[in-house]
């Protein structure tokens, strides 16, 4: 009897175990920045308070509901119930919202413009998340486009009305901002406002944040927007890095593989490679700092985190992304240091004669008029 009572608790306590890993997480850190799908995404009034909105959050995630992180710098910390292990390819899915263009005025089609607002995962290693160790998933700008020193400070609003000048703004200096980077070795700032529009009337200030300003900083991508309208007829156009741009929430469809994650990316804070058996956590903030006109600031949108290891058949069959190679010509954008000065189109094709559009030329975007 007390054999058989012994294998019972080995079964039962086993059987939990296998039970705990599921797909829900749970939301420790939910911090956006001051935009205009704030206090919506989720709800929130002068009621809630910051355990609300994790809940919110959690309750939102584990629905396949939006979160909106929006502008540069907002973030999200969420753990599953289980370590995330650093498998052959891919480990994590993180789905958003990004679509393409029916038809683009430049590329038709064959666009890889349409709506990608891209942001930045990180991935943390320890038992609490205020102590843990993070990294970055180093994505495909990670080592040309991207900025790694910026830092930004947004200020709470004096009023929620004021003078307005601007195309469907109903408050043109609503949100003051400050921001520093490091550009080609010299240290850059900028200030300005981000509008209040027309479309959301509420405050864009997170409802249950106290304070007087909120500072963020972190690695800040490469605008991606484009707008081929002029005035009141504005048509915003949001490119993806390239066809197989990797590494960022909310820039590619959720069904695509480029909404995968593979946590053998992960550098530390200097650039370099590790090598991470598990995670803990996972923080998802947005990296681009972008305004657009009526369309308001550029806000990454989740819906679901998935453990790709807990599908079955998975581990047999898994999705594999090759990184992008340093140092040489990629498919769209080429290395900074290259002295080509080729111009190429978003596709990676090589143009002779640029017409009207946005095109790359030695490793950055350039406007042609």
């Amino acid at each position: 009897m007390t054999r058989y009572l012994h294998l019972l608790f080995i079964f039962v306590v086993c059987g939990l175990g296998a039970q705990a890993q599921s797909q829900k997480i749970k939301v420790l850190e939910y911090m956006p920045a001051p935009g205009q799908f704030i206090n919506t995404l989720p709800e929130a009034d002068g009621t809630t308070s910051q355990d609300d909105m994790n809940a919110s959050c959690a309750d939102a995630l584990n629905s396949g509901l939006m979160v909106c992180l929006g502008p540069y710098g907002g973030y999200i910390t969420v753990a599953f119930d289980h370590p995330v292990q650093n498998g052959v390819g891919s480990d994590l899915r993180i789905c958003g919202n990004g679509y393409y263009a029916n038809s683009d005025p430049v590329y038709g089609r064959e666009t890889i413009g349409g709506s990608f607002e891209p942001g930045i995962v990180m991935v943390g290693v320890g038992d609490n998340v205020d102590t843990a160790k993070w990294y970055e998933l180093a994505g495909w700008e990670y080592y040309t486009g991207e900025v790694h020193d910026f830092e930004i400070t947004y200020y709470k609003p004096t009023a929620e009305s004021g003078t307005a000048t601007e195309p469907f703004s109903t408050y043109d200096e609503y949100i003051r901002w400050e921001a520093t980077w490091t550009q080609d070795g010299e240290r850059c700032d900028s200030t300005g406002y981000h509008m209040k529009n027309s479309f959301h009337q509420q405050s864009y200030w997170p409802e249950w944040v106290t304070a007087e300003s909120l500072t963020f900083k972190g690695g800040r991508l490469p605008n991606n927007a484009v707008n081929y309208g002029t005035g009141n007829s504005q048509y915003w156009v949001m490119y993806r890095y390239a066809p197989d741009a990797y590494g960022y929430v909310d820039d590619s469809l959720n069904t695509d593989i480029y909404s995968t994650f593979d946590i053998s990316w992960a550098v530390d804070e200097d650039g370099n490679p590790v090598e991470l058996n598990e995670i803990n956590f996972i923080r998802v903030y947005t990296g681009i700092f972008q305004y657009c006109g009526w369309l308001g600031e550029s806000s990454t949108e989740i819906t679901e985190f998935i453990d790709l290891h807990l599908i079955p058949g998975y581990d047999e069959d898994p999705i594999i992304i090759t990184p992008r190679e340093v140092g040489g010509v990629s498919s769209v954008i080429a290395d900074p240091r290259s002295t080509d000065d080729s111009i190429y189109d978003l596709m990676g094709r090589k143009v002779v004669n640029p017409s009207h559009g946005i095109y790359i030329k030695s490793g950055k975007k350039i406007y042609v008029k």
